[in-house]
């Protein structure tokens, strides 16, 4: 019989983005499939824009005791934004799998010199220097999420490309764990963007 195994999940993202949204809803989806989890998160100064990074382990068959891992220990990295993506890429296992979505929210004084595009490309090809191109797969989740009415939904996108990718999780424990968060119209939305995500390796 297998001693179980353990899956850690980096989300970096900005204050705003929802990063923290999908590290709990990560979280009641491993419970709701029987596994052990684990959840943590560092904070930057400014809670809006500032950086943040969610930690999730999930045990299956296998208990979990911390919710934070060492670098090259993260099986997947969640990136809502480029540039924190770069600066967490430390993490990512040799064999890892990096989710990258094409949003920028550079410091102000960037934002201002008009250059945010070709700054996205160069830090884009700084990290496909650093992580073979096989392993990284762009999603282009804000504009998914704006299509179905509401780009807050880039972190469901985000999620559906994870469980496609990783085979995690049951849809069914999916979509229940973000109805638990969510309501109305929002609750639509969010299950619309998971599942356009879940579909997105299709279309590419």
């Amino acid at each position: 019989m297998s001693e179980g195994r353990v899956v850690n999940i980096l989300i970096s993202s900005v204050g705003g983005q929802g990063g923290l949204t999908l590290s709990r809803i990560i979280a009641v989806s491993a419970v709701a499939s029987g596994y052990y989890v684990r959840t943590g998160e560092t904070l930057g100064m400014a809670q809006r824009f500032g950086s943040v990074v969610s930690y999730v382990r999930v045990g299956i068959g296998k208990k979990v005791y911390s919710p934070l891992f060492d670098l090259n220990e993260a099986h997947y990295i969640v990136c809502m934004e480029v540039i924190e993506c770069a600066r967490t890429l430390k993490y990512l296992r040799d064999d890892g799998v990096l989710i990258l979505d094409d949003v920028i929210k550079p410091p102000t004084s960037m934002s201002l010199a008009g250059k945010n595009s070709s700054l996205k490309e160069q830090v884009i090809k700084q990290i496909l220097e650093v992580v073979k191109p096989e392993r990284v797969v762009v999603v282009p989740a804000r504009d998914i999420a704006s299509g179905l009415g509401s780009s807050r939904g880039a972190n469901m996108v985000l999620f559906g490309v994870l469980n496609r990718i990783s085979g995690l999780f049951d849809n069914g424990k999916v979509e229940e764990a973000i109805s638990s968060f969510f309501e109305g119209r929002a609750r639509e939305l969010s299950l619309r963007a998971y599942r356009e995500g879940y579909k997105y390796l299709d279309k590419r």
